[in-house]
């Protein structure tokens, strides 16, 4: 076989494919290509990312997020290459390319929202991993910032991820903004034939004594109601509102409930 047999054999079509034929050749173009277009996806990726990440304005997370959707740029430019090597023309499937772009245009739509929305959240930084937040009735310690949604850890133990667009249009509590840690309410009431303030300075001595309480902002008592009952309610500080919280407020309503019998004075209500 002489070289003009082998140049013609190399560039016939092996197998066609949607009316295409592809060649030896093409096959050859077409790897030697996504080799090129995998390390050149690397290295830009990896530079944009280190190059975020030594700035101040830029987090880590956010340096990961843009540098992964340059891998997808990069990704699209060689796919759309491989198919001008293969004579794929789109415009031949103008029907088909209309249906499928109007689709694919409200699918990415719901993507690029999320995708711009984390990286305002990023950028913003009004939210970092391991805040407490409520968004959406549900609260749970924030423990990844993603390209799509935001990860929360709930107090029972579940695993729940929220669009992130949800953090944008709709509001959201950042129990650890602050570092104040946040309110707890115990609400208890007593007849009104018995000492209030009796009761009051034990349900004060109860709270103070709690080693999750905080001492600043101080435990307060507060008297809600007047009538056949005297209807309180305890305000104390605690660090975060899943798992603590309720071992507070459980260890606080046990204690005063055998502190103010002590005194001879029983709950109501």
């Amino acid at each position: 076989m002489g070289v003009r047999e082998i140049n013609e054999f190399i560039r016939s079509p092996l197998f066609t494919v949607a009316g295409i034929g592809v060649s030896a050749v093409a096959i050859a173009q077409l790897l030697l290509l996504f080799a090129i277009v995998h390390f050149a996806a690397r290295w830009l990726s990896r530079m944009v990312e280190a190059r975020l990440a030594r700035r101040e304005l830029s987090t880590e997370l956010a340096a990961r997020l843009v540098a992964r959707w340059v891998t997808v740029g990069v990704w699209t430019v060689g796919i759309l290459i491989a198919a001008d090597l293969l004579n794929i023309r789109f415009a031949s499937f103008s029907f088909f390319a209309g249906a499928l772009g109007l689709g694919v245009g409200f699918g990415l739509q719901t993507i690029i929202n999320n995708f711009v929305s984390g990286l305002l959240i990023l950028t913003e930084r009004t939210l970092k991993t391991g805040d407490v937040v409520t968004v959406g009735g549900e609260t749970g310690r924030l423990i990844h910032i993603g390209a799509r949604a935001t990860v929360l850890q709930t107090g029972k133990g579940s695993v729940l991820a929220v669009p992130n667009t949800q953090f944008i249009s709709g509001p959201v509590i950042n129990w650890s903004a602050t570092g104040k840690g946040v309110a707890l309410t115990i609400p208890f009431a007593i007849a009104s034939t018995d000492d209030g303030e009796a009761a009051e300075e034990c349900v004060l001595q109860v709270a103070k004594s709690h080693p999750l309480v905080f001492a600043d902002p101080e435990p307060k008592v507060y008297l809600t109601r007047v009538g056949d009952l005297l209807s309180y309610e305890l305000v104390v500080w605690v660090e975060e509102p899943i798992e603590k919280s309720r071992i507070v407020q459980n260890d606080i309503n046990r204690a005063l409930l055998q502190a103010l019998r002590e005194r001879g004075i029983a709950i109501r209500g």
